[in-house]
């Protein structure tokens, strides 16, 4: 059984931290308050909606918790699980419904003659920067070399140019998408004292989605995602559903 049966509608997580555009907080929503929003919460719906279900009531947590509280079937859905972080000993993981590209910002007085990286192997040389939650373990850094503690872009943008962090990585998509929606942060993300470049190495990875185990509906809710996600890749309407 779901684990949100017994109030009408399945539990579903998203990290706490925006990540637009497949989930952010909006003002726009009903009465001007706050809603979660973003293609992967479209998508969640309505695979939801192929098997009747009700929509899922969407919590934002710690990404550590959130993903714990799945293993442990007290929430059902993972939402946007980087195709690095899948583990299908504890998890039932979707296809991807969506691919995702890394860059990296660094600070122009500190490397005048240009991005600091030629290979990935090069990032355990230096200091890099994540968002809270992020695991950047995945690209071979040791954990001494980690500073994951940015609630936000801002944040995480002032340690390099202040010299806290040699590198911040991020997602192009988040990068391009918060572009577009805060002027402010545009005009940071092209301020002289900041540079940015492709990650060396990178390839698209996968945000999927990761279903709890622990649920007797677990496997044929895997088939509902994966049905609805190759529907809307067919006909091309992640496109349309994006925020």
């Amino acid at each position: 059984m779901l684990a949100g049966a017994a109030q009408g509608a399945p539990l579903a997580c998203a990290s706490d931290v925006d990540f637009p555009p497949y989930v952010f907080t909006s003002s726009s929503g009903f009465a001007g308050g706050a809603q979660d929003t973003g293609l992967a919460i479209n998508v969640l719906q309505r695979a939801l909606r192929r098997t009747g279900r009700e929509p899922a009531v969407i919590e934002r947590l710690p990404w550590k918790r959130c993903r714990e509280m799945v293993a442990h079937g007290q929430i059902d859905i993972a939402i946007d699980v980087p195709s690095r972080e899948l583990d299908e000993k504890r998890f039932l993981a979707t296809d991807a419904y969506a691919e995702v590209h890394h860059l990296y910002f660094y600070s122009a007085r500190k490397h005048p003659k240009g991005a600091p990286l030629r290979a990935l192997s090069d990032l355990k040389r230096y200091t890099v920067c994540g968002l809270f939650g992020n695991r950047l373990d995945a690209f071979g850094i040791d954990p001494s070399r980690q500073d994951i503690g940015s609630k936000n872009e801002r944040s995480a943008i002032a340690k390099v140019t202040e010299g806290r962090c040699d590198v911040f990585i991020e997602i192009r998509e988040v990068v391009d998408s918060l572009s577009e929606r805060d002027a402010t942060l545009r005009d940071l993300f092209n301020g002289p004292a900041l540079r940015r470049a492709d990650l060396p190495g990178d390839t698209p990875t996968g945000l999927h989605f990761e279903l709890s185990r622990a649920s007797k509906d677990g496997r044929a809710l895997q088939q509902s995602f994966n049905a609805t996600i190759r529907d809307l890749i067919r006909n091309n309407e992640m496109t349309r559903m994006m925020p």
